[in-house]
């Protein structure tokens, strides 16, 4: 079954996604705890490195597939299917924690959904247009690598 692109529902999640993220970094507190520099270290390395791995003109920040889309499965993509939603929620995870408030845990979870949302319709999206992607579900984690 041919899934049929939704452009609405593709920009509104990039969209919410943003403003949330946005409104994460004016709300949540700068912190100069080393613990927290390392873990926001570790998720922009990450990050970086599933944009070297997939090359600036190969993904689109919409969760539409691009008509010439490869699936890559090295690099980060070899551990989890989505690295740079990974490295979204590890960024915010410790400033999260140490703020634990009801709106930062709000937010946080209201990113975590609008990203999960977005990468179902996204791997819905894949497996249409990607006859292997099936396979690569079956040998990679979503998001939390070796967990889920």
């Amino acid at each position: 079954m041919t899934q049929i692109k939704h452009p609405i529902l593709s920009f509104s999640l990039v969209t919410l996604q943003f403003t949330l993220i946005g409104i994460l970094l004016l709300v949540l507190p700068l912190s100069m705890n080393k613990i927290v520099l390392g873990v926001q270290g570790l998720a922009i390395i990450i990050g970086l490195w599933a944009v070297f791995v997939m090359h600036l003109g190969h993904f689109n920040i919409v969760p539409d597939p691009m008509p010439e889309i490869e699936l890559v499965t090295h690099g980060p993509y070899r551990f989890i299917r989505h690295p740079m939603y990974f490295s979204i929620l590890l960024f915010f995870l410790p400033i999260v924690i140490l703020d634990l408030s009801w709106l930062a845990l709000a937010l946080y979870a209201g990113l975590t959904l609008v990203l999960f949302v977005k990468l179902s319709y996204e791997e819905q999206m894949l497996i249409d247009t990607l006859p292997e992607y099936e396979d690569y579900q079956r040998t990679s984690k979503k998001i939390l690598p070796f967990i889920f």
